[in-house]
């Protein structure tokens, strides 16, 4: 069934209310002006895809809907590759640009969605994935750097953006059935062969060129905020035991746990609206209606150490099965700035099921750990940050997941308790990502000397492959293989200066049979044992090949010398069963991952292939 004429008017009018704020906010973000007005039309061109989705929410609904896309799309245009920036915007408006690029990535976000966004501090916090407490502190500490970098008082902070409106209300804008043309495209070509495709379709339609303007935009559409709905959600009702805070971890339990002294810091009914208890927990309660959702956290007197815990019941096992995976998509993938997935864990004698991801956070050098567990009708979630090593410190956690859901035992509809023994064993990382077959963000280790986070590019499909050196010149649109995709790694927010060349690529693909991919992969190491010989000046060392199950993964350094200049890789070769990876990495300098980070990179690049 096709759009009707009372469709695409209340898709332009949505259009014309929204386009500018987005547009502000997405160059506020990005001080790429280009990057920042293409990000906006490709996130109305995928609304357009989504509307019978997205016309029945309400007008705030609809924005917080497309506003995430927006971001997202502006961050990825304007850091892979550099766009040009226009150096002919004016002296203020390229102050508080320069201002707000001095703020790290998530201090920026969180500053942006508490000046030009709508938000309460509850939704703002969920958008940046933090807790309420760190959230607001960030918020604070964003507001007074940027009224240290531009010599303001706090009660001056909005105007900030005035010079950026003024040359906003100057932008031409894509007509609406622009718009509409390119999201039909779209929803077409993805019906029909899939999302890579009509990336594709979309470029071919012209549409990302720039269009007549269709008005200028209002200027109360840049306006800095709008009226906030407020509306309560009454949880389901149901016979029986209900959660109480006394069905919680105490700090006594933590302590005999971890030792040293304890002391709870929150403790909430999550369906009041507290929000957010702990880093990575996207949403205030897992389950969309649950009966009931209480979180409390504990602090470490003695140092800086956090715990925290969280425990739902749902209207049945059903509901809190589907509550469970989603607390595991929550902890698989969490997005925490240089927070590394270290391992994942399937834990017996827990509940009816149970997961510990197991993290290393290099910011603050310590190992974080999550659990979470369901049993019947009812689901906890566990987290410490501490000091040492992590294998140590998910034993502990799964002790502490363990009480946890022993004090869910006596609960209506509770399934299996916790055994004595408890044993645990290593699972393929989680499916993540639009691109699961790929390596992400949380599997990368840190670069020496760089203190700032990692960021992917999206998965498109592999025509060439960026991965390959000048050594073995591979590719994976070759005979027999299908699903080839890749995907780019850099760190775009680093005050250090690092080289065009520096980053991590993955290029993937998939055959018909082992046999072939194992073919595939001896030619690689054939080309690259040959290449000294063919190109004088190249070196090719081979540091690590190990066997994994159904495959193997060969790591190498390489060194090629061009006219002028030399390039260093370290690459990696992957295979496991019918699929195969192709993995390098261009340091800059001082600026490396260590060998046996690449290694160990190399191997969760092969267990990732089994989502391809």
């Amino acid at each position: 069934m096709g759009m009707t004429t009372a469709d695409h008017e209340t898709f332009e009018a949505f259009y014309q209310d929204v386009r500018g704020r987005l547009l502000l906010q997405t160059w506020s973000l990005t001080g790429d002006l280009e990057a920042a007005k293409a990000a906006v039309r490709g996130a109305m061109v995928i609304t357009w895809h989504h509307w019978r989705k997205v016309k029945p929410m309400d007008d705030f609904e609809r924005e917080d809907w497309v506003r995430p896309i927006a971001w997202s799309k502006a961050i990825r245009n304007h850091s892979v590759p550099l766009l040009h920036r226009d150096q002919t915007i004016a002296p203020e408006a390229r102050s508080t640009l320069s201002a707000l690029r001095s703020l790290p990535l998530h201090d920026r976000k969180v500053f942006l969605l508490g000046h030009l966004t709508s938000v309460d501090l509850a939704q703002l916090a969920r958008e940046v994935s933090t807790p309420i407490s760190r959230t607001e502190t960030d918020l604070q500490g964003a507001n007074a750097a940027i009224c240290d970098q531009l010599g303001i008082a706090p009660e001056h902070l909005q105007s900030i953006f005035d010079p950026l409106v003024d040359v906003l209300t100057e932008q031409p804008w894509p007509k609406t059935s622009a718009i509409t043309t390119a999201g039909a495209v779209r929803r077409r070509v993805h019906t029909a062969i899939g999302a890579a495709a009509a990336i594709a379709a979309l470029v071919g339609t012209g549409f990302f060129v720039t269009q007549d303007a269709e008005t200028a935009p209002r200027l109360n559409t840049l306006s800095m905020k709008s009226a906030v709905e407020e509306f309560e959600v009454e949880p389901s009702e149901i016979p029986g035991k209900k959660l109480t805070a006394k069905d919680l971890m105490t700090e006594e339990n933590v302590a005999k746990i971890y030792g040293g002294s304890w002391a709870v810091d929150i403790s909430s009914d999550n369906l009041e609206g507290t929000g957010l208890t702990i880093p990575c927990q996207a949403e205030p309660s897992a389950d969309k209606r649950p009966v009931a959702s209480l979180a409390r956290t504990f602090a470490a007197k003695a140092k800086a150490t956090t715990a925290g815990t969280t425990i739902e019941s749902s209207v049945d096992a059903k509901a809190a099965a589907a509550a469970y995976k989603k607390m595991q998509g929550w902890y698989a993938a969490c997005a925490e700035p240089r927070y590394q997935l270290m391992f994942t864990e399937s834990v017996k004698g827990i509940g009816d099921e149970a997961t510990l991801f197991t993290y290393r956070d290099w910011e603050n050098n310590r190992a974080v750990t999550y659990g979470v567990a369901r049993t019947g009708r009812h689901t906890a979630a566990v987290t410490v940050k501490v000091d040492g090593k992590s294998s140590a410190t998910a034993t502990k956690t799964s002790t502490m997941l363990g009480t946890a859901v022993h004090n869910l035992c006596s609960m209506p509809d509770a399934g299996a308790c916790v055994e004595t023994k408890r044993p645990r064993e290593t699972l393929v990382p989680l499916a993540t990502g639009t691109a699961p077959g790929l390596i992400n963000e949380t599997d990368l280790p840190p670069v020496s000397t760089i203190g700032d986070p990692w960021q992917g590019t999206e998965a498109k499909p592999a025509k060439t492959n960026p991965a390959q050196t000048r050594c073995d010149n591979t590719e994976f649109n070759v005979k027999g293989m299908s699903g080839a995709q890749t995907r780019d790694f850099v760190i775009p927010e680093t005050k250090k200066k690092l080289a065009a060349t520096f980053g991590l690529t993955e290029t993937v693909g998939k055959f018909g049979s082992a046999k072939e991919a194992q073919a595939f992969n001896v030619a690689i190491k054939t080309r690259l044992s040959k290449c000294s010989d063919k190109q004088l000046g190249s070196h090719v060392t081979q540091l690590a090949t190990e066997p994994i199950k159904d495959g193997a993964i060969t790591v190498w350094d390489i060194r090629v010398e061009l006219e002028n200049s030399s390039v260093f890789y370290r690459m990696a070769a992957i295979r496991r069963g019918a699929n195969v990876a192709q993995m390098s990495f261009v340091p800059d300098g001082a600026a490396d991952i260590s060998k046996s980070d690449f290694v160990s990179l190399a191997k969760r690049a092969a267990y990732r292939l089994d989502y391809l």
